[in-house]
């Protein structure tokens, strides 16, 4: 009875959540701001929006997790009430163990290499087989900003011994492995609550790309950003599969150009940030921290020990190495 209660819930929010018909409406779902200076979902969508705008379909953006959390979010993907979401791996990798795979940080070292990775290997085509089955699809990585780092309060982090001082915010399981390997603190703690958590103490770091605070407003509460470069920072668009399957050949076909349009227009953002995210930390009052190479590679043999992931499979782990591997920039 609660589980019907909370579905009417769902649906009903989307029916009051601002569109005049949101039943004829392609919604997009994030829970970052509707802000294309600063957020490269949000570029990513407007631009895939305005494609779908161009043949006549009717589109709206639902920012800041207002039409819900992750978890809500993905439920009315798969219901159908919601038609394309970007969405974390924290909560969709346990579906695809592939996708689970992919998690492991120090794996990718420039976005270029996880450009190749998309566009010279069925990545993404084999992960949406896996999603498929629960009524999704995956149609693209959106990128967020440069590599993903640590932010921190308080302190300077440029090594293991002084991470283990603070409490790194986490949330998922892979998260907790992370600590395990790096043998540090953490607390679990859902994005939305995350500047209340720093506010009060609860936690004194995460990981994320640069632009992340200034982003959220978390300058006043954070004090450094160490450059660990662990990994492409993104967000994956996932789309529903009950809406895909009503569009006729010639809106599947804006569809996919639509797609096309949000990479290219998501892709020269980031170009574009990744140029301007140091001085943008310095103008919300965070130090940038840059690691010598023989500091960054204590955090990289640490997380050779992160263990395969609840989710993963080993074939799926060797599939996605060697796709890696066949990736890698060819040497000069």
């Amino acid at each position: 009875m609660r589980r019907r209660a909370f579905l009417s819930g769902v649906g009903a929010s989307l029916l009051t959540a601002g569109c005049a018909d949101p039943r004829n409406t392609v919604k997009f779902g994030m829970s970052t701001p509707a802000d294309p200076a600063h957020n490269g979902v949000y570029v990513w969508a407007e631009a895939f929006m305005k494609v779908l705008n161009g043949v006549g379909l009717r589109t709206e953006a639902f920012a800041n997790s207002s039409i819900g959390g992750e978890r809500e979010r993905v439920m009315q993907l798969r219901m159908g009430l919601l038609e394309v979401n970007a969405t974390g791996g924290d909560e969709i990798n346990r579906w695809s163990p592939l996708s689970a795979a992919g998690a492991h940080p120090f794996l990718i070292d420039t976005y270029s290499h996880m450009d190749r990775l998309l566009t010279n290997t069925p990545y993404i085509e084999q992960i949406s087989e896996d999603f498929s089955a629960y009524g999704f699809r995956l149609v693209d990585f959106a990128y967020t900003g440069s590599m993903v780092g640590l932010f921190t309060r308080g302190l300077p982090v440029r090594t293991m011994d002084d991470l283990r001082k603070l409490r790194l915010r986490v949330l998922s399981s892979a998260d907790l492995d992370l600590l395990n390997a790096w043998k540090v603190r953490g607390v679990q703690v859902a994005w939305e609550e995350v500047a209340q958590a720093l506010q009060t103490g609860m936690v004194d770091a995460y990981l994320n790309p640069p632009n992340i605070a200034p982003l959220f407003g978390h300058g006043a509460v954070l004090d450094y950003f160490t450059d660990l470069r662990m990994g492409p920072a993104s967000r994956m668009i996932i789309a529903s599969e009950r809406w895909l399957e009503t569009l006729s050949a010639s809106h599947r076909q804006a569809f996919e150009k639509a797609v096309e349009a949000g990479r290219t227009a998501n892709r020269q953002w980031t170009r574009n940030v990744q140029a301007r995210d140091r001085k943008k930390l310095k103008q919300a009052g965070i130090e940038w921290i840059t690691l010598t190479d023989s500091q960054r590679r204590e955090w990289l043999e640490a997380s050779e020990a992160i263990p395969q992931g609840r989710w993963e499979t080993k074939e799926a782990s060797a599939q996605f190495r060697q796709w890696i591997e066949d990736t890698q920039e060819a040497p000069k």
